[in-house]
């Protein structure tokens, strides 16, 4: 263990708590890469992650109809903070417009690359 002010540790190892199984419909994320998990809580705010975060749990239906209501139900964030959850992702590379109101969402920021 290194040696920080104030460090305290925490034990881990319930990871099987919410591990999905196989044929199971909620299961969320493919084994993932931590370098771009990492880079995205260093460059995004709290709001804009979670929404990167959202964003990723909608993969595999191809699309997600951004809804500033719909978000402050499902993230407890207020609506102005979905808007501004939204356009951190635009300004920092992670959604990019394709078309009149359509973004490509890139869970490696563009701006990165």
């Amino acid at each position: 263990m290194a040696n920080y002010a104030n460090q305290k540790r925490i034990q881990l190892g319930h990871l099987g708590n919410i591990v999905a199984k196989a044929d199971e419909k909620e299961a969320f994320l493919p084994p993932t890469r931590w370098d771009p998990l990492k880079a995205a809580m260093r460059i995004l705010n709290g709001n804009a992650y979670k929404l990167w975060v959202y964003l990723l749990s909608w993969e595999g239906q191809g699309y997600y109809d951004f809804s500033p209501s719909n978000l402050s139900k499902e993230l407890s964030i207020s609506d102005q903070g979905a808007r501004n959850a939204r356009q951190e992702l635009i300004d920092k590379g992670y959604l990019i417009p394709i078309k009149d109101g359509t973004y490509e969402f890139f869970p490696i920021s563009q701006t990165q690359v």
